[in-house]
């Protein structure tokens, strides 16, 4: 098996496209569906969106320049078709979770796993986009902010702040909906 990125992008340069590709989804197909899944928030959509952003990948493969890693140009193929799902779609994941989700006003209820992790779908979900993806990238991905700021092109102090604001709704709407004192 090839050690990823450098490999990737030797077999780039020297315009091995077929074997570039499969190295592609060897080493990423892993992280950029959770990318996708953090984004959507749906396992089926989340699917859908990574195999679409592969055949932009393997269509767009020779134009890839090397100015930033293989995984960043991927992961912002990936980003972008998930973000134009969520847009396509508009707040239908909001309104299929919130029908899931019995909201009850009773402070005795014990709230399951799954429950939870609805209800942080949720939260997520109500985000703004970028915020989402700050929220995604540092917090399941854990991702560097220096790295962060190289894929979305922002610094790290804005990165940062967006990071801050996203965990202060998400722990807001997580206590309103969890009747959490």
């Amino acid at each position: 098996m090839m050690e990823a990125p450098k490999d990737i992008q030797s077999l780039l340069l020297r315009e091995q496209w077929e074997t570039s590709f499969f190295e592609i989804v060897e080493h990423y197909s892993e992280r950029l569906y959770q990318c996708a899944f953090g984004i959507l928030g749906n396992h089926d959509d989340a699917n859908d969106a990574v195999q679409e952003a592969f055949i932009s990948i393997w269509k767009n493969l020779h134009k890839f320049e090397g100015k930033s890693s293989i995984f960043s140009w991927c992961y912002a193929i990936v980003r972008n078709q998930s973000l134009s799902e969520l847009r396509k779609r508009g707040n239908r994941y909001v309104e299929d979770v919130e029908a899931q989700v019995d909201l009850k006003d009773d402070t005795s209820i014990r709230w399951t796993a799954k429950e939870i992790e609805n209800q942080l779908a949720r939260a997520l979900a109500m985000l703004p986009d970028k915020q989402r993806m700050v929220f995604e990238l540092r917090y399941y991905q854990d991702m560097p902010y220096d790295a962060m700021a190289e894929l979305t092109h922002t610094s790290v102090g804005a990165l940062k702040a967006s990071y801050h604001h996203a965990k202060k709704k998400i722990g807001y709407q997580l206590t309103q909906a969890l009747n959490l004192p």
